[in-house]
């Protein structure tokens, strides 16, 4: 992945903003109507970002976001929990992020996977895998 930021448009770009958006936890769809665009637009935004970040998933993306310290439209965030993540979920969310065959790494069913990142995203207060990039690199998980 890029570690500069010359992969994202200007703050005011329909990429950008859609990227910020999706980063507050709000689905394609509820993007789309925010920006006034379809959801099939919104979803070549981001694709589009992925590729200029050198991104593969969503989480990532997310990631990409945080380290380079993308600001975010004045809209409510998920506060940091109080309990942290044990290690295995900190391997996991490493695990995620390098875009891993996690369930072969660890030996279990792509649905014991799911059921463990929906569990961290709850931990997290995330609604989507690109929340759960950015709030995990800003906490310091990843």
């Amino acid at each position: 992945m890029r570690q500069d930021k010359g992969w994202l448009p200007g703050p005011d770009a329909r990429p950008t903003r859609a990227l910020a958006l999706l980063i507050t936890g709000l689905t394609d769809d509820a993007v789309a109507r925010r920006l006034a665009v379809s959801r099939r637009t919104v979803q070549r935004a981001v694709r589009d970002l992925m590729d200029a970040a050198g991104a593969r998933t969503r989480m990532q993306l997310g990631h990409h976001a945080a380290c380079i310290g993308l600001p975010l439209p004045d809209l409510p965030l998920a506060v940091e929990p109080q309990d942290q993540p044990a290690p295995a979920d900190l391997r996991l969310l490493a695990l995620l992020l390098q875009d891993a065959r996690v369930d072969r790494e660890l030996g279990v069913s792509p649905r014991s996977v799911e059921r463990e990142v929906r569990r961290l995203m709850t931990l997290a207060g995330a609604k989507s895998r690109v929340q759960l990039g950015w709030l995990a690199t800003r906490w310091g998980w990843l």
